[in-house]
């Protein structure tokens, strides 16, 4: 802000209307001077008096418009407040928003922390699964936690070393195994490299998930997911 920004608006448009005052009266003082007779005295004689030598026309290099000053005057004040008040505005606005991002993040926060152990681990699992297959080209994020929980859990109930030796995989020699219980040719189909092994929480989810993805086209058409859906019980996939 410029030094005479600071000074009072009220000051400002008195002096604008005393410099205006004093420019009317320079002005009609050059008037009676460039006149070519002088003003008749009071009862003087109607012949008039010798013409005064002509003088030098006077003009006030500057005029001044108390009007418009005072309008720009007003607007530059409404300016300058505007901008103050949008100023404190977007303070106050990232205030409140970044409070509200640490509330969402500390309830996040406690909501993470009273779920069991065993969950956290495994939806930890599931994370960094997540995270390697969407560097490998699988078009998937953490809105699918919950799906790919509610498959271990089903499958494995979150035991990385389960083995099926029951079942007719098991009756043809090739038993589903962990978490999310691939049998062996289908894991060493949809492992990715340097993820082959089929006990290892992460690896199994990778190659579950790409299973998932290449037959039913993702989660909404997993045959234990659409039963589950309409309330009847799971089936396994």
């Amino acid at each position: 802000m410029k030094d005479d920004d600071r000074v009072p608006l009220a000051h400002r448009v008195s002096a604008i209307l005393v410099a205006a005052g004093v420019a009317a009266g320079t002005a009609a003082i050059a008037h009676v001077a460039s006149a070519k007779t002088a003003p008749l005295a009071a009862g003087a004689d109607l012949g008039g008096i010798a013409e005064l030598p002509e003088q030098v026309e006077t003009k006030t290099i500057h005029a001044v418009n108390p009007a418009s000053e005072v309008g720009r005057l007003l607007q530059h004040q409404q300016l300058y407040a505007m901008q103050n008040f949008e100023a404190a505005s977007k303070v106050a606005s990232d205030g409140f928003n970044a409070r509200k991002v640490a509330a969402e993040q500390e309830a996040a926060r406690q909501a993470e922390m009273r779920k069991p152990a065993k969950q956290r681990e495994i939806e930890g699992w599931i994370k960094e699964a997540i995270k390697i297959l969407q560097a490998n080209g699988t078009n998937i994020d953490e809105s699918s936690v919950d799906e790919i929980y509610t498959i271990i859990i089903k499958e494995s109930n979150g035991n990385p070393n389960a083995v099926n030796n029951w079942d007719s995989n098991a009756a043809r020699g090739t038993p589903s195994k962990g978490l999310m219980q691939c049998i062996q040719p289908t894991f060493n189909a949809y492992m990715l490299p340097g993820h082959g092994n089929i006990v290892d929480p992460v690896d199994n989810i990778i190659a579950g998930v790409r299973y998932t993805y290449a037959r039913y086209g993702g989660f909404h058409n997993h045959p234990g997911l659409v039963s589950l859906s309409v309330g009847s019980g799971y089936k396994g996939y």
